[in-house]
């Protein structure tokens, strides 16, 4: 399911997932549980910066009127401090993509891994091992890490040959120890 954000609202993430892409379908980054969408620009009426692709199977937001959550924040003694702060995050976060793309290319999908399982994942059993979020495919990997698909596929076979991450069926589970001390080795 995809959706362009209504420009005059604002959406809290209580449950579920969603891609950003940009105008061109190109996963640019992923939210989930308390984060904020929508908050990026004050004016109302505003065009929204990315087109929204629900991930998971169920979805629930609390969705705000901007104009009374803008008044609300403006109003506060920290308003402005609040919005300066999340408008650092959203940067930061923009930021660390653009790094993110500078890295070699097993370094980039080491770090990805780790990331998303650390955001996203579900614990096993074992506290080592997370299970790689379903939601976010091979293809999703490639577009947020700017590489090929059958890139991702090649790293991805390594990583499984040196016991880093076992795929059973459409799950990966990942060795976040032994993934951790791959990307030290390789940085």
């Amino acid at each position: 399911m995809q959706c362009k954000a209504d420009t005059n609202d604002v959406f809290l993430i209580e449950h579920g997932m969603i891609a950003a892409t940009n105008g061109r379908n190109i996963v640019v980054d992923f939210f989930a549980q308390d984060d904020i969408i929508g908050l990026s620009n004050l004016m109302l009426g505003s065009t929204s910066d990315y087109i929204f692709v629900v991930l998971s199977d169920e979805l629930t937001v609390i969705r705000y009127h901007k104009e009374d959550l803008i008044e609300k924040i403006m109003n506060t003694q920290e308003g402005y401090l609040y919005h300066y702060m999340h408008m650092q995050n959203m940067v930061n976060r923009l930021l660390a993509l653009q790094e993110l793309w500078r890295l070699p290319t097993e370094e980039r999908i080491v770090i990805v891994l780790l990331e998303l399982s650390r955001k996203y994942g579900q614990e096993s059993e074992n506290k080592n091992i997370l299970c790689f979020p379903k939601q976010i495919s091979k293809g999703m990997i490639a577009q947020y890490t700017n590489f090929n698909p059958n890139t991702i596929t090649t790293i991805l076979q390594k990583l499984q040959e040196e016991d880093c991450i076992y795929p059973v069926r459409s799950t990966i589970f990942i060795d976040m120890e032994k993934l951790e001390t791959k990307l030290k080795a390789i940085s």
